[in-house]
């Protein structure tokens, strides 16, 4: 019966799926969001005329002219690349050639093609295809010829969604608190025209880089920082990388790759491991349902395709998304082997937060849903295990506290983030890197959300914009946590003079818990470190969609079981009856 009852919540998971996404169909008047994101927008003009020197930067792409607020300067929508347009779609990006052509720099250069939802800002801003821009905030006091630690933030979203114009990731704040450092942000292509496998197609072999084109664009950017960040006062030879949930991906991503190498010397990743990718024949199934979708046979047929029937075929296939690709070329079939020595001399700074997949209550419907949804999701992750890891599964399931609503949300957790950030610490720090440990524990208001996924990007980033029902705001946390990561991008050492952090080494695990309390703590939850240990070479995938490619298995055996349960529901009856008439008899 549990059985039948778990095919029966897919089944209406699915439904409440494709109602969200009708929903969102629908015309509606534009939201307070909408609003506020329409009004940021502008284009980036060139100037012909004179311009004030004091606002304006050269760099070997043209002369770019930006804004000031008190100390603040602020250059926002630079191109560091030819724009991926036309017959550049899917194409690797190169960079602008050397120009004096100046230009503003006063608004975000459009969003990365994506879905638009509510509850993504960054969606609701204009999108395009020409995305590849960045920002750069940095102190206007003493800028010339300064020589600032420089910290490049890398947004989240799963690779299909969000960007720089998103307010919880401006670094605007960031830098007024600490104008000792320059803080760059950039977008990237993302989904389809970022992670799309065209390599199979007969004209594919011009592409065989497709599905990996959001991180090359990650690359290219950082390789405009290197040329061009000492006039805005940085210092190209002190770069860190920082990024939030895919962005923390896309940061452990660009320190195992050959072609990141000695483009920045640090990174901190936040919710993010290289756990996040996919394999090819993942990949392969996303091509094909684009390849059913559209009729195309080659890539010559996708690239004749305008910018609006890309944006359809995106809201039409890209729930199906993936994450960049262990394609044996850019990224190794195995990414954790990179931490056993390939990084060893990037500094790293790494964590999870308490209670990540929270984060996906609201998604999946409420709280009940998101109960079943989770049941749903460790089922089917627990097909690809064989016995010994389906009962290290088990045995974790046991250790989690008795209070915890959500007991295997908190495998989850473990399975998807905490474990995979531990699987690259303990590497990184064996193999002689340099490695630093935190545990986010600070809560949002509402117990319910608990530290969800990306409720520490607010405290670091300055933002002041909380997701979800937003939290009391710890001052003390904020201010601490910003100057132990600029601290980290400064030195290559979080600690302050409040908290000393050890390096993380493979005995003590010496981990820096940050919440209302912060406070140092050797090796914690080691039973879930223990029992999740396991399953870290298998690489679950943490897309939720892919339940979808089971459905019509799910739905044929609900609706199997349904009708059994009618023809047993009349076979009762017709018993019940005989008996009723042998007994009146």
């Amino acid at each position: 019966m549990k059985r039948i009852t778990l095919y029966l919540i897919s089944l209406l998971l699915l439904v409440a799926c494709s109602s969200k996404q009708e929903e969102q169909q629908q015309p509606q008047e534009p939201s307070a969001l909408e609003q506020e994101m329409a009004a940021l927008y502008g284009e980036n003009k060139v100037i012909e005329g004179d311009y004030p020197d004091s606002l304006a930067v050269e760099a070997s792409n043209g002369v770019f002219v930006g804004e000031r607020d008190s100390n603040l300067l602020a250059f926002k929508g630079i191109p560091y690349a030819l724009q991926p347009t036309g017959e550049r779609r899917w194409q690797v990006a190169k960079p602008e050639p050397d120009s004096r052509l100046v230009r503003e720099a006063r608004y975000f250069g459009h969003t990365a093609i994506q879905s638009r939802f509510q509850s993504s800002a960054a969606s609701l801003y204009p999108q395009g295809e020409d995305c590849l821009t960045l920002n750069v905030w940095t102190a206007a006091s003493g800028m010339r010829g300064a020589r600032r630690p420089v910290m490049v933030w890398i947004h989240g979203g799963s690779y299909v969604s969000n960007g720089t114009a998103n307010p919880r990731d401006w670094c605007n704040n960031f830098v007024k608190a600490h104008p000792e450092v320059v803080f760059v942000s950039i977008n990237y292509r993302l989904g389809l025209l970022g992670f799309l496998d065209l390599s199979t197609l007969p004209d594919g072999k011009a592409y065989s880089r497709s599905g990996n084109l959001g991180i090359l664009d990650q690359v290219e950017a950082l390789r405009w920082v290197k040329r061009n960040i000492a006039g805005y006062g940085g210092d190209p030879n002190n770069v860190t990388i920082v990024g939030h949930s895919a962005g923390a991906g896309s940061v452990m991503i660009l320190a195992s790759i050959d072609e990141a190498q000695g483009l920045f010397h640090r990174a901190i990743a936040q919710s993010g491991s290289v756990a996040l990718t996919s394999g090819r024949e993942d990949c392969q199934s996303l091509t094909q349902r684009v390849i059913d979708a559209t009729g195309a046979k080659t890539v010559a047929d996708l690239q004749a395709l305008s910018t609006e029937l890309i944006i359809a075929l995106n809201d039409e296939v890209g729930e199906f998304f993936r994450f960049p690709e262990r394609d044996g070329a850019l990224l190794p079939e195995d990414p954790y082997s990179r931490f056993d020595g390939f990084n060893a001399g990037i500094d790293m700074l790494i964590g999870s937060n308490s209670d990540e997949t929270r984060y996906w209550i609201d998604a999946m419907g409420g709280e009940e849903k998101f109960g079943a949804a989770v049941q749903l999701w460790y089922r089917y992750i627990a097909m690809s295990l064989d016995a010994d890891q389906r009962e290290s599964t088990s045995q974790f399931l046991d250790v989690v506290p008795e209070d915890n609503p959500w007991p295997v949300g908190e495998l989850l957790n473990d399975l998807m983030f905490r474990g995979p950030a531990i699987e690259m610490a303990q590497r990184h720090a064996a193999a002689g890197g340099k490695t630093y440990m935190y545990y986010w524990n600070k809560s949002l208001s509402d117990p319910i959300y608990g530290a969800c996924h990306g409720s520490e990007v607010s405290y670091v980033l300055n933002t002041g914009r909380q997701i979800k029902s937003g939290d009391q705001h710890n001052h003390v946390l904020a201010a601490e946590v910003q100057q132990m990561w600029v601290n980290f991008a400064t030195t290559g050492n979080p600690s302050t003079p409040s908290h000393y952090w050890p390096a993380y080494e493979t005995t003590q695990r010496a981990t820096m818990v940050l919440g209302d309390s912060i406070y140092l703590v050797n090796d914690p939850l080691p039973e879930q470190r223990r029992l999740i240990a396991p399953l870290m070479s298998e690489y679950i995938s943490p897309i939720f969609s892919d339940l979808l490619d089971k459905a019509p298995w799910y739905a044929g055996i609900a609706v199997g079981t349904l009708v059994a349960l009618v023809l047993l529901l009349c076979w009762l009856i017709v018993k019940i009856r005989r008996l009723f008439k042998r007994k009146t008899k």
